[in-house]
């Protein structure tokens, strides 16, 4: 007899359970996916494909509510149909008849930890459509609107388009513009910087898609015979070139910040361990790694220039550059500071020669000289800027004889790093930089940064890392709580009814998810000790454990 009422229940627990997680899954992944629909003008395929990547994120959520509903629903029933006065009257005790239900809690319980911590983080993102179809990202609001504008840190890249052409990634009628707006400091050392604008437009351009190393995709823009236009402080290439060699990098970032929710458990671990997987924590360490060869490049050059006064390892393309100084020091942002000798003493000025495939064609010299290493935002690589000020001389060799002017100064940019400095700075792991930067370099001010990104962003990440890995857990333990909890408070107040069914499982998951989700705020806020929001998601779980233990006492005695 127990086998046949333990498989009624069980029939009428799946029936109601699969019944309700259908009806609210879809009804929540619809008014999920409302809003980048309309944000992102998605066409048909994309919009399937974000349905189906959100539906497993709505699915951990939804199966512990259909679960506590079904349970309340269905014991609910069997008690106010006297179905339980019956088998009690047969010898079947209370307790044995909650088997059913427990059992449903701890499938769900499984079935939410899987989905939450395995397989909704993978497909839940809107990155995650937009890194597996990123093309159509691009050429969607192009079609539609004619123009495309992704956002990063500080600056824009805006490109319209006339005719898109997506079948051969072209467009024709084109403008592109780099926008950097004005920056706040936002950390030490940092200074305010007026924005500006770079605009090229071009009769046709060739688009190109691919991923660097770290697998973040990236798009080329390279229009063909393009007008240069600045607008506002220089920005944009630090030599234009006049042929179709010119290419724009433009980082395609995710149009929504990465967050720790993404994250399957394996990468949650990974991150709190190593914090530079994380893109944001990963781009700031790059920055500083740029600052480290910087570094580099100038200890090497002051070494030589100690050494022979000379340092040889500038190349571009067939010409070399080779320096020449009485001395060389550091400047306090990390470049390389050349000085000649005081007039009326013994030793060399600043000079810069130039060769060609081994033959001198230049010579400049000056009193002073400055090596920095900048960042192309169009090539996504680090480059060297020679400069020298101070009453340049240019002495040119030629058939002719050659010839001998002066200017205000003299600069050349968009030099490679040497190959040497180059290959040392690869060799840094973004995860030693953080840990240890003295190793890497003397300067106070990598080690300032370094200690303000401990101070704030990892440790701002690593706490909300401890947040979700401990409101997931919570989240799934609570399920096998709550469906008991449901199945009790249905037997003991004859929850038959949809309505008092509904009423009665709402209240306490509504308490236990509130309490997870106001504590995991908590763990994310630096200005609350991280204990405390552990105490709120935990306290919860236990509240409600005690709460299930009184019931059951309660029922034991039936």
């Amino acid at each position: 007899m127990l086998r046949t009422l333990y498989g009624y229940l069980t029939r009428d627990l799946i029936k109601v359970t699969l019944l309700a997680l259908v009806v609210v899954t879809l009804l929540m992944t619809v008014l999920a996916i409302l809003q980048p629909l309309r944000k992102y003008g998605l066409a048909g395929m994309q919009a399937l494909k974000l349905f189906l990547f959100t539906l497993p994120a709505m699915l951990s959520f939804t199966l512990p509510v259909a679960g506590l509903f079904a349970a309340t629903l269905i014991y609910g029933r069997f008690s106010q149909d006297n179905e339980l006065l019956a088998s009690r009257a047969s010898g079947v005790s209370t307790l044995s008849l909650m088997r059913p239900a427990l059992g449903l809690g701890a499938v769900v319980t499984v079935l939410s930890l899987a989905l939450g911590n395995f397989i909704a983080p993978d497909l839940s993102s809107i990155a995650a459509m937009i890194r597996s179809d990123v093309r159509e990202f691009i050429y969607q609001p192009l079609k539609r609107r004619g123009y495309i504008e992704l956002r990063r840190e500080g600056s824009r890249h805006i490109i319209h388009a006339d005719v898109v052409d997506a079948e051969h990634d072209t467009l024709r009628g084109v403008v592109y513009a780099y926008v950097r707006d004005p920056k706040q400091p936002r950390g030490p050392d940092e200074k305010p910087r007026p924005g500006g604008m770079f605009l090229a437009s071009a009769a046709a351009a060739y688009l190109d898609f691919y991923r660097d190393a770290a697998g973040r995709s990236r798009l080329v823009v390279q229009p063909i015979a393009p007008s240069i236009t600045r607008v506002g402080e220089t920005v944009g290439p630090a030599q234009a070139p006049e042929s179709e060699s010119l290419r724009f990098v433009v980082p395609l970032d995710p149009p929504v910040k990465e967050k720790p929710s993404w994250y399957n458990w394996e990468k949650l671990i990974e991150t709190h361990r190593d914090p530079s997987r994380h893109p944001e924590i990963n781009g700031r360490l790059e920055q500083i790694k740029q600052w480290v060869c910087s570094d580099l490049l100038s200890d090497t050059i002051i070494e030589a220039i100690d050494a022979t006064r000379r340092y040889d390892k500038f190349r571009l393309g067939d010409e070399v550059y080779v320096l020449g100084a009485a001395s060389a020091s550091k400047d306090a942002d990390g470049g390389a500071v050349l000085t000649g000798a005081p007039p009326g003493e013994d030793g060399p000025p600043v000079t810069v020669t130039v060769l060609r495939r081994g033959h001198k064609i230049e010579t400049l010299t000056a009193a002073r000289g400055r090596v920095n290493i900048a960042w192309s935002q169009f090539a996504e690589r680090a480059h060297v800027t020679l400069k020298l000020d101070g009453e340049v001389t240019s002495v040119t060799e030629g058939i002719d004889g050659g010839s001998r002017r002066r200017m205000a100064e003299w600069n050349r940019g968009e030099i490679p790093v040497p190959a040497d400095v180059r290959e040392r700075t690869e060799r840094i792991r973004l995860g030693d930089l953080y840990r240890n930067p003295k190793q890497f370099s003397r300067s106070e001010k990598v080690e300032r940064h370094v200690e303000y990104l401990l101070d704030k962003r990892i440790t701002h990440l690593r706490n909300a890392l401890v947040a979700e890995m401990n409101a997931r857990v919570a989240y799934g333990l609570s399920c096998f709580l709550l469906v008991a909890m449901g199945a009790a408070l249905g037997v003991i107040y004859r929850g038959g009814q949809v309505i008092s069914a509904f009423a009665l499982s709402a209240i306490p998951a509504s308490i236990i998810t509130a309490l997870i989700l106001m504590g995991k705020g908590m763990v994310r806020n630096p200005a609350v000790r991280p204990e405390y929001g552990l105490a709120c998601i935990w306290g919860g779980i236990a509240a409600l454990l005690v709460a299930d233990a009184v019931i059951y006492m309660r029922l034991a005695r039936r």
